[in-house]
């Protein structure tokens, strides 16, 4: 009689193990693979942040669903792995995160079976789990792996290694390999197509060559990008002001290592820099008037700047903190004018709202908002609202 209570106790905590969706184990990853091994499971790692949009929807929308579950606590021991607070956690030793959220599916050894990095839905999360059960990529990966390390360096191995696996695994050992791909290839082969796809990899942080390489040669690297002004423009100055802002004493020989490439698309950015540079330092009353002369100045494949600039304005708080001048603020709506026949979209629809409210006329703001839904994306980031200075009703009905 007591052990038919028992299996009763047992299959009814079960059941409700499985309601409640996925049940995350904890300790170290010496711990998680032990008991992998004792219970014959694999191992699912989630590994997140906490200010990061779509783990937040797979915490909340997925990994509560019933049906998940009920598949990934009878086939994996699961565990979530904050990328910040835990970064000192034995399964960082083996496994990097090249963006969030990340999935990892081990086997009971600890040995990686697939991996997903971005938000997926209940059934196509349980679809991946099982593929990940009858995979052999770990063959695949040590396959691929001992082509890189014999010397290969096809573009195709570039592809399915480098860019498809290893930069989700270790990506700083990626980009070792990358360079590497780079110094191997000829000035003519630095080129190409395919070279520029490696290239362009390095955009969000772009080093001296990288960036010398990608300003001698846009006319040619823009032929195999349609982004390829917006994609060099964040690479350059972005990344630029970024480094002013954060790192100000580095600064001044980025500027020199821009001045030196010498050619009229440097000298342009060196311009843009230094408006960006007076937005910073909130010296709008400089800065604005000599937008629309720059971007002019610049022709009109680099219309895209109106918007760019605008977006700078915004960070920078001009419409929460800057006081209202009646001649700069005209000057900021023909900006945000401009950006919008330059590209009409959402995002650029509302930038004209946000200039329109600066100058307290409401009504024209509201106006210009009511044809959103006309509009296709890009939309601006719902974490730069606040900067707007709009009031955001729609925190109030979520």
């Amino acid at each position: 009689m007591k052990q038919i209570i028992l299996l009763i106790m047992i299959s009814f905590s079960v059941q409700l193990a499985s309601a409640q969706g996925i049940i995350f184990s904890s300790g170290d990853f010496d711990d998680i693979v032990k008991q992998a091994k004792e219970q014959k499971k694999g191992i699912f790692v989630d590994v997140y942040t906490s200010w990061c949009g779509p783990c937040k929807m797979m915490a909340k929308n997925v990994f509560t669903n019933t049906k998940v579950g009920e598949y990934y606590n009878t086939s994996f021991i699961c565990i979530k792995l904050d990328a910040e607070k835990q970064r000192e956690h034995g399964f960082f030793a083996k496994y990097k995160a090249g963006g969030y959220p990340s999935f990892f599916w081990l086997d009971e050894n600890g040995d990686l079976l697939d991996l997903h990095v971005g938000y997926l839905e209940a059934e196509t999360f349980i679809k991946k789990g099982k593929e990940a059960k009858e995979s052999d990529f770990p063959k695949q990966l040590a396959a691929m792996k001992e082509r890189w390390d014999k010397g290969e360096r096809s573009i195709e191995l570039v592809r399915s290694y480098v860019f498809k696996n290893l930069s989700k695994i270790d990506p700083d050992q990626a980009e070792t390999c990358l360079r590497d791909y780079l110094s191997g290839l000829s000035p003519e082969e630095l080129l190409s197509q395919d070279a520029y796809s490696v290239l362009r990899s390095f955009m969000r942080s772009p080093d001296k060559t990288i960036r010398e390489q990608l300003i001698r040669h846009a006319d040619v690297y823009k032929k195999y990008d349609d982004n390829f002004w917006i994609n060099l423009y964040r690479a350059i100055v972005r990344v630029g002001s970024i480094i002013h802002n954060e790192k100000p004493e580095e600064y001044k020989q980025y500027i020199t290592e821009l001045k030196e490439i010498d050619v009229p698309l440097s000298t342009m950015y060196c311009n843009i820099l230094a408006i960006e540079e007076q937005l910073f330092n909130h010296e709008f009353g400089k800065a604005i008037p000599a937008i629309i002369p720059l971007v002019q100045e610049c022709g009109d494949e680099h219309r895209y700047l109106y918007s760019q600039l605008f977006y700078t304005m915004i960070i920078a708080d001009y419409f929460r903190n800057a006081p209202v001048v009646d001649k700069e603020v005209e000057e900021v709506i023909r900006i945000a004018d401009l950006a919008m026949k330059a590209q009409p979209c959402q995002e650029n629809l509302l930038y004209l709202a946000a200039a329109h409210a600066k100058r307290e006329d409401f009504k024209q703001a509201y106006a210009v908002l009511a044809s959103m839904p006309m509009f296709e994306k890009p939309m601006l980031s719902l974490a730069l609202y606040r900067y707007l200075n709009l009031p955001f009703v729609g925190q109030t009905y979520r």
